[in-house]
């Protein structure tokens, strides 16, 4: 009796174990008083593990959202965390384009009430990624450089870079840019992937973020650690690199 006791102990602990690694891994860290970075975590079929940045902005007694969290479940997980963590509501979000670190969670969203943005574009590709598109539509001219508001953020559309519907989003009041998958990590050596993208516009749109948002003190990456105005030189000077390799 006592061998299955110990034995049963040792089972349970171990489903409590696999249990706890099948959750999503989602983290809130504060950045500046009424702002947050979320973090997600994947893991891809070959093992390799990454992060994914995003952000949430306190607006009076609301808060805004940018991106998803990596995946439906994260999603509603990372809403969880800021009900429990921080007690405010969303009231909305945008998604930067439409892979699933950035585009997940629309259901989840529309059942909490929460109205989710993104360009047509990123509408219109998300199924691809198997997920179900943002609700409602930015009011967004896909011109390089055109901006529109939502809230207290302010929305930029770059031109083609990483995707040709990647979106930054600026906060005046904390000199923050939020760069998305369209600013690569410090770490970064390479442009990853740019597929769906366009790395000689991609040059353009950073040349372009850099001069409208030249006192930017803080940059976010879509992925990797939270920096400076030299993640905008680390992208451009990767894509020269790039571009220079190619001819």
């Amino acid at each position: 009796m006592r061998t299955f006791c110990i034995t049963f102990f040792l089972l349970a602990i171990g489903m409590a174990e696999g249990l706890r690694a099948a959750e999503p891994d989602v983290a809130i860290h504060p950045l500046r008083d009424g702002v947050w970075t979320h973090v997600s975590f994947h893991t891809f079929d070959n093992g390799t593990r990454a992060s994914s940045n995003g952000l949430i902005v306190q607006d009076g007694e609301s808060l805004y959202l940018v991106d998803s969290a990596w995946g439906d479940a994260s999603t509603e997980v990372l809403l969880n965390l800021i009900e429990r963590d921080i007690g405010l509501p969303v009231v909305a979000a945008v998604a930067t384009h439409s892979h699933p670190d950035r585009a997940a969670g629309a259901a989840v969203m529309a059942r909490r009430g929460i109205a989710f943005y993104a360009l047509a574009e990123t509408r219109r590709l998300a199924p691809k990624w198997g997920l179900t598109a943002p609700a409602h539509e930015l009011a967004l001219a896909v011109e390089a450089g055109a901006t529109t508001r939502l809230g207290p953020l302010e929305i930029l559309y770059p031109g083609t870079g990483h995707t040709s519907d990647n979106l930054m989003v600026w906060l005046p009041g904390y000199k923050l840019l939020f760069g998305g998958c369209a600013v690569r990590e410090a770490a970064a050596s390479n442009l990853g992937y740019y597929k769906e993208g366009d790395p000689a516009m991609w040059r353009d749109a950073i040349i372009r973020t850099r001069a409208r948002y030249n006192e930017a003190d803080i940059v976010i990456p879509g992925h990797g650690e939270v920096g400076g105005p030299e993640l905008l030189g680390h992208t451009l000077a990767l894509l020269e690199a790039h571009l220079a390799a190619a001819r």
